[in-house]
């Protein structure tokens, strides 16, 4: 791990986030530049410019997860290049960072977060589809330069969809995205958890999802930043697929996933926040339309109170339609990422790629970090 002065060099580069188009027939809609990135002023709203980047991540080398079985390859990083930081701290030379020139590898420094809880609430609804591949490709690219920019390694990651109630169960399998796989969204193998919004997501199932239990540690709903097939465990839970119902609610997905009620002991996700980490979400939905039952500002209110109260442990990362390039609708999900001022940021849900979006995010990620030192 890189260690950290108090004068640090903000390294950036990251991976992707998906969705789609909405589910009511919408056509998908493709931007023709990278992702449009913007941060946010919770005060005013107005859109400010984000520290960037030219270089860092590269498109992951591992294919996209099959419906049968998920990649085990993981991608390559490139060295990430200096930039200034977001939130004032100041920066000092490349040749500071604590990468060994023989190794390549980076030592731990004192300062900065120990601990990290990443939440990923992703859109299952039937435009998910390239959205879910290209997120399974740029997660790589992602992880690496987190592990090679922050000073920890300890990582909880947890997936989460946007699903109010599934179209596939014993019983209901006529929707055409219950038939993948000789109906395996059907079988009667899920537990309770697997059909919770808002739970770990550890056996997606339906069209183009993995439909496959994912090899998580037994009992967790998550995955650990040393866990050797970190990579291929993600792509598989990821792939959540496109039997979700077409209300997308990406905001109520995150308010349940660190809610008192599924952090409990024995609940679906105990002891996936931890009350030391700072918390990243990133959620990714493309549909125009209002379906989340909390608003922007019960969600916001909701995140802070699980972090107890503290709001410099949060960064919010959306990819959304509306003002950022792409579609309409959106303005909710604007709202929301607004509240959390400079640490909230939004990106284009239709750009080719979401690298761009993620190396951008590392910036205010490692600022996150360094302002909470464990």
């Amino acid at each position: 791990m890189m260690p950290l002065r108090s004068s640090l060099s903000c390294v950036a580069a990251l991976a992707v986030l998906l969705v789609a188009c909405g589910d009511d027939g919408r056509a998908n809609t493709s931007a023709t530049a990278g992702s449009s990135v913007s941060t946010i002023s919770g005060s005013t709203g107005e859109t400010q410019s984000p520290t960037s980047s030219t270089g860092g991540l590269t498109d992951a080398s591992s294919e996209p997860v099959s419906s049968s079985e998920p990649p085990t390859t993981s991608g390559s990083t490139t060295d990430a290049p200096t930039s200034s930081s977001t939130s004032g701290a100041s920066t000092t030379d490349a040749t500071d960072s604590g990468v060994s020139a023989s190794t390549g590898t980076t030592a731990v420094g004192p300062e900065g977060c120990k601990q990290v809880d990443f939440l990923f609430v992703i859109d299952n609804s039937v435009s998910m589809e390239n959205e879910q591949t290209a997120l399974t490709m740029a997660f790589p690219g992602f992880i690496d330069t987190i592990k090679n920019t922050l000073p920890t390694s300890d990582y909880h990651i947890m997936v989460a969809d946007t699903d109010a109630e599934g179209r596939c169960a014993p019983g209901i399998c006529t929707h055409s995205t219950c038939q993948a796989q000789m109906k395996y969204a059907c079988k009667d193998i899920f537990s309770e958890c697997d059909t919770t919004r808002g739970a770990g997501v550890v056996h997606p199932a339906g069209e183009f999802a993995s439909n496959m239990p994912c090899d998580f540690d037994p009992g967790k709903r998550y995955l650990l930043g040393e866990d050797l097939a970190l990579t291929s465990n993600f792509q598989c839970a990821a792939k959540v697929g496109t039997a979700g119902n077409g209300s997308e609610r990406p905001m109520d997905g995150m308010v349940e996933a660190v809610s008192p009620a599924l952090l409990a002991p024995g609940a679906c996700n105990e002891g996936f926040l931890r009350d030391a980490a700072i918390l990243v979400v990133t959620f990714i939905s493309d549909d125009a339309n209002v379906e989340d039952m909390n608003t922007a500002q019960q969600t916001y209110d909701a995140i802070v109170a699980a972090k107890g109260g503290d709001v410099d442990k949060i960064v919010m990362l959306g990819l959304i339609p509306g003002d950022v390039g792409c579609g309409g609708g959106g303005k909710h999900w604007a709202d929301m990422i607004a509240l959390f001022g400079p640490r909230g940021i939004k990106g284009s849900v239709c750009a080719p790629e979401f690298n761009t979006f993620f190396q951008d995010a590392v910036n205010t990620i490692l600022d996150t970090c360094v302002i909470n030192p464990g």
